[in-house]
């Protein structure tokens, strides 16, 4: 029912977005990076952060895929019979295919990033103090931090775009382990962003199977009614 130019199209565009939505992951976690934050912690944001971002963004692209998708359809649907327009409504068909695409078995899983040290070179790393100072309503206070902080310690990462300073500036092994870090971070995205577009294909064509399924039935059912319309007037005509 999707002619293969148009397909071409849509593909095209998710292309695009895929593109634009692995660079906004890259920004943020590379705008936390550059933030004067222990060490420890930014370890352990980056090892989980990237990953979340993957999920949420993957759901966000299920969606604009089937927009893209059913607006298509919408348009083929609405030249069909009022019969066959409320079958097609009644398959639900968007949704059907969403709820597969997010389940245990089917959903986006996104590798766990792996961070490579160089060898001794955070323990030797040394912070002038396991604290930061948070400024909220002109209230300043230390929230003293354990070095083996997990993200799970922070009630929202978001919290982190405030201003949130690092008590004392990390020094030159820091920003070594920064830049290693940044690039792990750009290797795993590309990796990630060709996982993710291949899911999303995966699920186009499931959802292309089952228009073809659904088409199929009402082009039998059609059939079917024009057969018996056949046979009718052949009664009547022989009566």
């Amino acid at each position: 029912m999707i002619e293969p130019k148009i397909l071409k199209q849509i593909e095209k565009r998710l292309e695009d977005d895929i593109s634009k939505e692995i660079e906004l992951i890259k920004n943020e976690i590379f705008f936390i990076l550059d933030k004067d934050l222990d060490i420890y912690f930014l370890r352990e944001f980056v090892k989980q952060y990237p990953r979340k971002l993957l999920k949420e963004k993957a759901e966000v692209l299920l969606d604009t895929l089937l927009n893209y998708l059913m607006k298509e359809i919408l348009e083929k649907i609405k030249n069909m019979h009022i019969e066959h327009q409320h079958k097609f409504f009644k398959e639900n068909l968007r949704d059907k295919i969403r709820i597969e695409a997010l389940s245990e078995n089917g959903s986006f899983k996104p590798q766990p990033i792996k961070i490579k040290e160089e060898e001794g070179l955070l323990d030797k790393t040394i912070t002038a103090a396991p604290g930061i100072a948070l400024s909220a309503g002109g209230i300043i206070a230390t929230v003293a931090i354990p070095e083996t902080i997990t993200l799970k310690a922070i009630p929202a990462v978001s919290t982190l775009f405030g201003p949130i300073y690092i008590i004392k500036k990390l020094k030159d092994k820091n920003r070594r382990l920064k830049k290693i870090w940044k690039k792990q971070v750009n290797s795993y995205l590309k990796l990630a962003k060709n996982d993710l577009k291949k899911w999303l294909l995966d699920v186009e064509a499931n959802f292309l199977k089952d228009l073809e399924f659904f088409h199929k039935k009402i082009s039998s059912s059609l059939e079917s009614s024009i057969d018996r319309g056949s046979i009718n007037y052949a009664k009547i005509k022989n009566t």
